[in-house]
């Protein structure tokens, strides 16, 4: 199994991930910049059976619509998020753009898996950023979305985002191993073990006032 292209596009940077089995694989989160994406692919020699989508907000999904038009990769997203693939105002996109409006081909939840060549992707829910907001553990990969960044967490103040709720998405996450690298929707990679011992949304302390 081949590391992860990183490919940061869009105004903000969203990390897109191009992840390759043969001639096949996924791209994760296609924010923008398709022609980029395309290019890559092109130059690894990947025609992508997935596009797989950690939550639905515009700067994740700004480029869905142009990579499965050229490509034939199938949309997965959170249940609970693909409301947002069509409705720009949930999405925070462009109203009347195009590229966010988007019909899902496959919704997943807790437990799902994705097989697509050697690559074995497990879903995790992890709301709070979102309504359905995911990650998918991929070997020891953890693609965390904007669940986990590197020492921070995802804001909750926009539509479908809830902080009680991102919180215990992240005690979830705190009981994974050790060793798994994080690889996050903005900014630098991870580890988990550094996440536990850095990031201050992951210590135990941090949820003693849920309960």
């Amino acid at each position: 199994m081949k590391e992860p292209v990183i490919l940061p596009v869009g105004m903000i940077g969203t990390n897109c991930y191009i992840l390759g089995s043969g001639d096949t694989g996924v791209v994760i989160d296609p924010g923008d910049e398709a022609q980029k994406i395309l290019d890559v692919l092109r130059e690894q020699g990947i025609t992508p059976k997935y596009i797989l989508l950690t939550h639905g907000h515009y700067d994740h999904i700004g480029a869905v619509q142009a990579v499965r038009a050229a490509t034939g990769a199938e949309v997965v997203i959170g249940q609970n998020d693909s409301e947002q693939l069509g409705d720009a105002s949930k999405s925070l996109g462009r109203p009347g753009d195009p590229r966010f409006y988007i019909t899902p081909d496959r919704e997943v939840r807790e437990g799902d898996t994705i097989e697509c060549g050697e690559l074995l992707f497990l879903v995790i829910d992890t709301p709070g950023h979102t309504r359905g907001g995911v990650c998918y553990l991929c070997g020891d990969m953890l693609f965390s979305g904007d669940t986990l960044f590197r020492g921070d967490v995802g804001r909750t103040d926009l539509y479908g985002g809830d902080y009680p709720t991102l919180r215990l998405s992240l005690q979830k996450l705190s009981a994974l191993d050790d060793s798994l690298r994080v690889y996050p929707g903005h900014g630098e990679q991870s580890t988990m073990e550094y996440e536990k011992q850095y990031n201050p949304y992951l210590g135990k302390a941090d949820y003693d006032d849920l309960y």
